[in-house]
């Protein structure tokens, strides 16, 4: 049913499905001056049935948790170092960087793409997806990264970890908390300039649905929190829809939501074409741009300029 597009993210009273490409540009920009004291990381998926899952994640199967991703994480960069990767002018590089290196080429990792630019996660999620029997809407989301951690893909050292582990020490002391947060190459490569990149990682949380929980008292019930946020931990209550999209179309202040965790923004299948012609006429977004090395001309040479669906 077309009212199911999206469930992970409407379910929640967080996510808003503008009627078309004005309102979309209209929504992205009240986004945007909602708290000039809040931050928002952006990030556009090509379906609306797509949870946040990292790439890693999905190879390792959705019953993946953080002791698995770190096991597979640690052979995977054991693996890269023994092919001769991760060396820079200084020596070895630190996990993260490399993390962030191997996933540019398209290697599995923990790491979320995520942009500072909106126009380029709109673009992302004008994307017609690939996998079979997914929703053609796609979603861009807002997530609000106000007070998140800052971690440097530069190994810092001087403590006994970073002794015993050269290059991981920074990445092992970052998983300890739970809490998601930033992770900005200081050798981003051109793609991640172009697309004004950077990642968001986190411990893998925990999956409590379906799980039944035995309070103090003796009361036994099912958690059935359906979280779309599968791979970092980010606290989220029901948002209140009406008063989301009050926020984006009036110009009253009376009952804004104060606190907004995240904005999923539906993308209806039938404006992606629409978009995207605006996103390349009037703000530069198009592949040639956003992937200007020999791998995005390998995979975007054939592919005509507007990749949106027009199907409902």
């Amino acid at each position: 049913m077309a009212n199911d597009v999206g469930y992970w993210w409407t379910h929640t009273g967080w996510a808003y499905r503008p009627k078309d490409a004005r309102e979309v540009m209209s929504v992205l920009g009240a986004i945007g001056v909602h708290n000039a004291r809040q931050s928002f990381a952006w990030r556009g998926m090509s379906s609306a049935d797509y949870r946040l899952t990292s790439s890693l994640q999905r190879e390792l199967g959705d019953e993946t948790t953080e002791a698995k991703m770190r096991s597979a994480e640690v052979e995977l960069l054991s693996a890269a170092r023994d092919w001769g990767l991760g060396i820079g002018p200084g020596g070895y590089v630190d996990d993260l960087q490399l993390l962030a290196d191997l996933q540019h080429y398209g290697i599995a990792t923990r790491l979320l793409d995520f942009t500072s630019n909106p126009m380029t996660a709109l673009w992302f999620a004008c994307q017609s997806p690939k996998a079979p029997g997914v929703a053609k809407s796609g979603v861009l989301l807002a997530l609000n990264t106000t007070g998140m951690r800052q971690v440097s893909t530069m190994s810092r050292g001087g403590t006994w970890g970073s002794m015993r582990n050269m290059g991981g020490s920074t990445l092992e002391e970052a998983l300890r908390d739970p809490a998601p947060f930033l992770v900005r190459s200081l050798a981003p490569n051109d793609r991640l300039r172009a697309q004004e990149g950077f990642f968001v990682a986190g411990a893998v949380p925990e999956d409590r649905r379906g799980q039944e929980i035995v309070t103090p008292s003796g009361i036994t019930f099912r958690f059935t929190h359906l979280d779309p946020f599968a791979a970092i931990e980010v606290p989220w209550r029901k948002g209140d829809p009406e008063k989301l999209r009050a926020s984006f179309l009036d110009d009253r202040q009376r009952g804004r939501p104060k606190d907004v965790p995240f904005v999923a923004v539906i993308i209806k299948a039938g404006l992606k074409a629409k978009l995207l012609r605006y996103l390349e006429n009037t703000y530069n977004r198009s592949a040639r741009v956003l992937f200007p090395d020999y791998a995005g001309f390998l995979e975007f040479r054939s592919e005509p300029k507007s990749r949106g669906s027009v199907e409902d």
